[in-house]
C-alpha cells in the first residue's frame, strides 16, 4: 500500500513539474496570430509545361528507334 502511494506521488510530481517546464501549457495559443502563406510562384514552376515534350512511344516492337 505504501509502495503505491509513494509511487502515485512521485507521478503526480514528475507531472506537475513537466507542465510547469512546459512553453505550450496555459500560453496564450488560440490567441496567437496566424501564419502568413506564401502565394507567390518561384521560377521553376510558373508554367506548367515540361522543358521538351517527346511524343509517346508507340505499342509496336520498334523499341530500338530503328
Amino acid at each position: 500500500m505504501n509502495k503505491i502511494l509513494i509511487a502515485a506521488a512521485a507521478v503526480l510530481a514528475i507531472t506537475g513539474s513537466a507542465f510547469a517546464g512546459s512553453d505550450n501549457y496555459g500560453s496564450n495559443g488560440p490567441n496567437q496570430p496566424a501564419a502568413a502563406v506564401d502565394q507567390s510562384y518561384t521560377a521553376s514552376t510558373k508554367t506548367s509545361e515540361p522543358a521538351a515534350q517527346t511524343p509517346a512511344q508507340g505499342s509496336d516492337r520498334n523499341l530500338f528507334g530503328r
